[in-house]
């Protein structure tokens, strides 16, 4: 079923006002001039108001009913923040009400509960993302274009380290903490990240999964907390994922955590170096052996990025833009559905290699 093209979007809604990113996606719809009226859903009140009082004017109605919401025909657009556990049978339910999605990651406890959701949407000839958005991050498309333009030549690995602040700084009682809501610990929440800016990076598919999985910390919860991947892509590039809540000094919650990481892709021909999201003021190192890079095969690229509360900053915003300007011309999002059901399927295979003590190919 195809659906009428819109001509505008002025309205988003929000549906889960208390995810631990809800707020961060509400001032990112509070950046966009276009949108002028949030509605917001959650069965708590106190939590609707809460978002009210943050953002301010341009929340509208909030509603305890999601039913509500999803019954104004004025809203094209919802915005999914909920429990992994949770958002696949709302999402069906928004493809029932003919809602286009921007979800957060990582969706769902896994990819088959992802694709009844994703069939859904699609049936219904509707649009999805996900908030993949650090692919919209100036240094992710300058190495992006880097590697398509062959400074790199060949890649040939990619190695990436994601750690951040413990456990105890983030609520251990929070339901990201438990396996049968959440699905995962730090690979399904942050690791996903990672996995997708790697495919994205190398424009291809994980093939091979290797995991060793811990949970180290301490804390009374059931998911891994540490996490070491190693995997292969069709094309038969390797990479591996580091990943952990580790650091002991770091601000409470969510949105002010901590961070040590890493990006390195190498190639036949030379190499890039990132530590991703440690400061505002980000650079990377390049090295390269092409002719053109004879007169300087060193470089250093260096950005500041302008102040913005949106979640991911400026990039983030642009993210949501482009998603709403894609629902509007009915073009491919940048991150779509398929995107995040491969994640998912690394994750899977990551989750069953750690259990089984084998290599599992997807």
């Amino acid at each position: 079923m195809k659906k009428e093209l819109l001509d505008y979007i002025d309205k988003v809604g929000l549906i889960g006002a208390g995810h631990p990113h809800s707020l961060a996606h509400l001032k990112t719809l509070r950046w966009i001039d276009q949108i002028v009226d949030i509605p917001v859903y959650d069965s708590d009140e106190s939590k609707t108001q809460y978002a009210k009082e943050e953002i301010g004017n341009k929340i509208g109605e909030t509603y305890t009913n999601l039913d509500s919401l999803l019954g104004r025909s004025d809203v094209p657009v919802v915005f999914v923040c909920l429990p992994n556990d949770r958002a696949p049978d709302v999402l069906i339910k928004c493809a029932r009400a003919g809602k286009h999605v921007i979800v957060e990651k990582p969706v769902a406890r896994s990819a088959e509960a992802f694709k009844r959701a994703l069939d859904a949407v699609e049936d219904a000839g509707l649009k999805l993302t996900v908030c993949f958005q650090n692919r919209y991050h100036p240094v992710v498309q300058d190495i992006f274009g880097l590697i398509r333009n062959g400074v790199l030549g060949v890649p040939m690995s990619i190695e990436m380290r994601m750690v951040t602040s413990q456990v105890r700084f983030r609520d251990p009682n929070h339901w990201l903490f438990q396996h049968d809501l959440s699905g995962g610990g730090i690979l399904s929440w942050l690791g996903c990240h990672y996995l997708d800016m790697a495919c994205y990076f190398m424009q291809d598919r994980v093939s091979e999964v290797s995991a060793i999985l811990a949970t180290n910390s301490g804390e009374p919860i059931d998911v891994e907390d540490t996490a070491s991947l190693s995997f292969r892509f069709r094309s038969g590039i390797v990479g591996s994922l580091h990943a952990g809540y580790m650091l002991p000094f770091s601000g409470l919650g969510y949105m002010g955590p901590s961070y040590d990481t890493y990006i390195a892709i190498r190639g036949t021909k030379g190499n890039v170096v990132w530590k991703p999201f440690e400061s505002k003021e980000s650079s990377f190192t390049v090295e390269s052996t092409i002719a053109k890079w004879e007169a300087s095969p060193h470089r250093v690229f260096g950005y500041r990025l302008p102040e913005c509360d949106a979640y991911g900053g400026m990039h983030g915003v642009k993210f949501v833009t482009d998603f709403l300007n894609s629902v509007v011309s009915d073009t491919q999002p940048a991150v779509s559905g398929n995107d995040m059901m491969h994640v998912l399927e690394v994750l899977d295979a990551a989750y069953e290699s750690d259990t089984t003590g084998n290599r599992v190919n997807i």
